[in-house]
């Protein structure tokens, strides 16, 4: 055989040697973690991702507004909507662009950063409404009702644990009328694969030793937590729940739309 023809095999064999191996590693490394740190763990984690990644605190990003996928989605079902308990409201981004369509919005914010640099973002758009500190997972203390309720960009997603999002969904439904829309965007995959597998392998073995709550199927760090709904497993919870699921999509991210049964 000729040396190219060799050198050329040898390339496609280590290119898929190192697929594989990046892949275990990072499988390994999510599982360990996950299994190491516990709630208090995953909480700094995301609040340093959010500290760390300046995006969300920039005017042009959070001055833009809705994506185009959240214009579609409030056009087509908020039509009879005008008050929005929007929870997870990061910088301001959502409360700028649906107050700059014309609905009364109360946000919440679990990121005390996040928190000051929105409600100054807010004054300086001239925008009436304001962020309020929540911590993470939970619903405010004062109960309101509301047209729709809107769970930030992702936010979801950032929950850990089946027996904590339902909790919250059920939680939520205090401050819902019949008719009232929930709307809830998350990070989305379409099966699960061996690396899930090997996560949550590594993960209960590791939480054995520290106690930890057993990681899911779709768990991941990447680096702050996230979980990845697939289609069936999330329509699962919110109908648990005592929900209605309306819409599902997956346009750019997932999204579902859904009202009290």
């Amino acid at each position: 055989m000729k040396f190219y023809k060799l050198f050329v095999r040898l390339s496609h064999s280590c290119f898929t040697f190192l697929k594989k191996l990046t892949s275990f590693l990072d499988a390994f490394h999510s599982g360990f973690w996950l299994g190491a740190l516990g709630k208090k763990g995953i909480a700094y984690s995301d609040e340093l991702h959010y500290r760390t990644n300046t995006i969300y605190v920039e005017d042009e990003y959070n001055e833009k507004g809705l994506y185009d996928w959240e214009q579609y989605i409030v056009k087509n079902h908020f039509a009879e909507v005008k008050t929005i308990m929007l929870i997870a409201a990061g910088g301001g981004r959502e409360v700028i662009g649906l107050s700059r369509m014309g609905f009364r919005v109360d946000a919440f914010e679990c990121n005390s950063a996040l928190v000051e640099y929105g409600n100054n973002l807010l004054k300086k758009n001239k925008i009436e409404s304001s962020i309020i500190h929540l911590p993470r997972n939970t619903v405010p203390s004062q109960t309101k009702t509301y047209d729709a309720v809107i769970i930030g960009w992702g936010a979801y997603s950032h929950i850990k644990g089946r027996p904590s999002r339902i909790k919250f969904l059920k939680d939520l439904q205090a401050f819902m009328h019949p008719g009232s829309r929930l709307m809830i965007s998350f990070i989305w995959v379409k099966g699960r694969n061996c690396r899930d597998k090997m996560i949550q392998r590594v993960s209960g073995f590791v939480g054995f030793f520290t106690r930890n709550e057993r990681s899911e199927l779709g768990d991941k760090l990447v680096p702050n937590f996230i979980h990845y709904f697939c289609e069936d497993e999330i329509k699962a919870e919110l109908i648990q729940t005592g929900y209605r699921v309306i819409e599902y999509d997956e346009i750019k991210h997932g999204f579902i739309i859904a009202e009290i049964s």
